[in-house]
């Protein structure tokens, strides 16, 4: 396997799974930005940063997921927002999907699994992408509301 043929070989593979993976980006990236501009809506993605060390995947995933390149998919959202004129937020991930969007409870025990959630205080159950979705839109409601209040008027009256 260390022959230069190998190596070019593994290099050539590479280049064509980097430009693959680019153009998949791309497309997911204007398809999302088109939907929230159609629909006037913004876009409000997690911080991706350090995605790999918080995911936990089942083994026939890891070697997929984890050579996709989800800060580009994230930088390509936001030029692309930021040309279309659309709002781009990106939150801080931590706990959303712990937390119950009902009654705010935050628990480890209430993502019993990866693919289920179901709140140990009030008893809401759903798929567990869903309610962490729910939970990002809250929390990006929150913080567009906060960035965009009116700024008070300092001026002596």
């Amino acid at each position: 396997m260390g022959t230069r043929s190998a190596k070019r070989l593994l290099a050539r593979r590479a280049g064509r799974e980097h430009r693959h993976a680019t153009h998949v980006n791309h497309r997911i990236s204007k398809e999302i930005v088109s939907v929230a501009k159609r629909t006037g809506r913004g876009i409000t993605v997690e911080e991706l940063d350090g995605i790999r060390d918080r995911v936990r995947l089942r083994r026939d995933q890891r070697s997929t997921l984890s050579s996709w390149p989800f800060h580009q998919l994230g930088q390509h959202l936001k030029y692309k927002a930021q040309q279309a004129d659309v709002p781009f937020l990106e939150i801080d991930p931590a706990y959303t999907s712990q937390r119950c969007p009902r009654c705010g409870h935050t628990e480890r025990a209430n993502r019993s699994d990866r693919d289920h959630f179901r709140c140990r205080r009030c008893g809401l159950t759903g798929p567990a992408d869903h309610v962490a979705g729910v939970n990002v839109r809250n929390r990006a409601r929150s913080v567009w509301a906060f960035v965009n209040r009116p700024v008070p008027d300092t001026a002596p009256s």
